[in-house]
């Protein structure tokens, strides 16, 4: 008898959901640590700020491409299975570009990591919930979904590696982590009967239900507007302070004090969603969603402009608009899956999820290709009409 059995009939014990929780954030290792290091990379490889904007993103262009296919994958093979493979290949990614000299050979190994991480975030949610519902599945799915937004501002901290020993340890570091998060998960991940897949068929994906749905595709514009205009603060802020720090004599420009920045800004967004998502019951998703987007507009619209302030201003409105921009995280995606039909939720959530990375993707380098056009990461007008384009 499989020692997973009885867990799945009461669902997975805290002690297992705390594993997977610690392997989620140790698989994520690699994920923020190129905007952590982004002026290392434009330094050592003469890099264009399009360019720039390109390995920035490009972990979004490749999770766009696979969350759809990967996802509907789980209907027909053990979602652990597909979990542990896509985390093995996220380790290999981040040994991968600690081995890369040049733009081209890093920008496939992050579009792998990019991949992987389409194989290892909803599917690793999916192993750990299957047969679990009501408020357990909820609390799980919190947790879970808690730990990815840890693991991406942990990552952000990683890059202090990067600028005491070169970046190249960074990411040897977050491969050795992703590694060990790999074991964890193969250790604690429920184990499931293949042959039970098997026997429950479902649909072919189909997201034509889905694009006939139009306040699903609402909400999922929305959530790649959402996304989009946070690129600023959570891709090019190490950039932009390293520039503010330069432009005015006496600021302290400690690396660290960057990386911690960005740390903070990514970390925010579990407050910030929680927030607004308990607001949107409060007072309907209509309108907090749209003050936020309002609020957003202006705030990180405007943020260029700051690097005319004392630089401790530009730190803490960093913080601030940091967390109003991700306001409208959790509230969407609550609103998605209230609206998805029931029988389309798969197929709902990832095209949601493909094109909200999507929106990630093409902020992040429409970003960087105004930085080049208007003059560079010196002038005052790129980084104004930059942060315009959030």
């Amino acid at each position: 008898m499989s020692t997973a059995s009885p867990a799945r009939a009461g669902g997975p014990s805290a002690a297992t959901v705390a594993a997977v929780c610690v392997a989620e954030i140790l698989g994520l290792a690699g994920y923020s640590t190129v905007p952590a290091l982004l002026p290392q990379f434009i330094e050592a490889w003469s890099l264009t700020y399009t360019q720039a904007g390109w390995l920035a993103g490009i972990v979004s262009a490749g999770y766009m491409v696979a969350v759809v296919p990967l996802v509907s994958l789980t209907d027909r093979q053990p979602a652990r299975l597909i979990y542990l493979a896509s985390s093995v290949l996220s380790a290999l990614s981040c040994f991968g570009v600690a081995l890369c000299d040049s733009l081209l050979p890093a920008l496939g190994f992050r579009a792998v990591a990019g991949v992987a991480l389409a194989g290892m975030y909803m599917p690793g949610l999916q192993a750990l919930t299957d047969g679990v519902e009501g408020t357990m599945r909820a609390r799980i799915a919190g947790w879970y979904s808690s730990s990815f937004t840890i693991g991406a501002s942990l990552s952000f901290l990683l890059g202090r590696i990067g600028t005491l020993w070169g970046w190249r340890s960074a990411f040897v570091l977050a491969g050795i982590l992703s590694t060990a998060g790999v074991v964890i998960a193969w250790a604690a991940l429920p184990r499931t009967d293949p042959a039970a897949v098997a026997k429950e068929p479902r649909p072919v994906f189909d997201i034509r239900p889905v694009l006939g749905n139009r306040d699903a595709l609402v909400l999922i514009f929305g959530y790649a507007a959402a996304i989009w205009g946070s690129v600023g603060l959570r891709q090019w802020i190490v950039v932009f302070l390293a520039f503010c720090a330069a432009d005015q004599a006496g600021a302290p420009a400690q690396a660290w004090i960057m990386l911690a920045v960005g740390a903070l800004i990514s970390f925010l967004g579990v407050p910030a969603g929680l927030l607004g998502n308990e607001l949107s019951i409060r007072y309907g998703l209509r309108n907090v969603a749209t003050l936020v987007f309002l609020l957003s507009a202006v705030a990180s619209g405007l943020f260029g402009f700051t690097a005319m302030l004392p630089y401790i201003a530009v730190i803490w409105l960093a913080i601030v608009i940091g967390f109003a921009v991700q306001g409208n995280f959790a509230n969407l995606t609550s609103g998605v899956l209230a609206v998805a039909a029931p029988r389309h939720r798969g197929a709902t959530i990832g095209l949601y999820s493909c094109v909200g990375f999507g929106g990630g993707f093409l902020g992040t380098l429409l970003f960087g290709v105004t930085l080049d056009q208007f003059g560079g990461t010196s002038q005052l007008a790129a980084w104004t009409l930059s942060f315009g384009t959030c």
